[in-house]
């Protein structure tokens, strides 16, 4: 099995989890109505506590929001498809904040100069830049609900991106050999 089939196995795997595991606070959410683009507009509002724990230099704090971030990521997904209100415009908004949120966090380490300013930087922009690329490329001429279809398929570089950001965390600075290795492979892939 290659990556690519692992991944979309993965994927599957991980919304019927999502389905099981997240029912009683997707129930919850439902009662309160809650719709999951409320969800997607508080995580962007978390940006404000990551720029304050950045700015006190405080990593657990970061780490703290980044995992709730992360944690509501997963949840408005779920209660997206748990209500039937999947469209392209939820859609779009996620993958902004995703995006926005991502390179906020970026933007955290070169304030904190945990790692080369142009390597984080690049990043920043690669990403996106494939990102663009790999939903133009998949949704051409895709018939859509809203002003584009996005199905992000390549979100596994931000995986990596994570990894590297938790062992920084725990206390070991890897960012500038990782970041140039990811920087190349994102390249390569856009």
């Amino acid at each position: 099995m290659g990556f690519n089939d692992w991944y979309k196995k993965f994927k599957k795997d991980s919304v019927q989890w999502r389905a099981k595991y997240f029912k009683p606070a997707l129930v919850l959410l439902t009662k309160l109505k809650i719709k999951p683009d409320d969800i997607t507009v508080f995580r962007l509002l978390l940006v404000f506590p990551l720029a304050y724990f950045f700015y006190l230099e405080n990593l657990w704090g970061v780490f703290l929001v980044y995992v709730l971030f992360w944690l509501l990521d997963l949840l408005d997904g779920a209660l997206a498809r748990y209500l039937n209100l999947q469209h392209d415009k939820g859609r779009f908004l996620d993958s902004v904040v995703d995006n926005f949120m991502y390179a906020f966090l970026m933007l955290g380490f070169i304030y904190l100069q945990a790692a080369w300013v142009w390597l984080l930087a690049y990043n920043i922009l690669i990403e996106l830049f494939t990102q663009l690329l790999a939903t133009i490329h998949k949704r051409i001429n895709t018939p859509t609900d809203w002003l584009i279809k996005i199905t992000p398929d390549i979100p596994y570089f931000k995986s990596f991106s994570h990894l590297a950001l938790l062992i920084y965390w725990l206390g070991y600075n890897i960012l500038n050999p990782f970041y140039l290795i990811l920087n190349i492979w994102l390249t390569l892939t856009a």
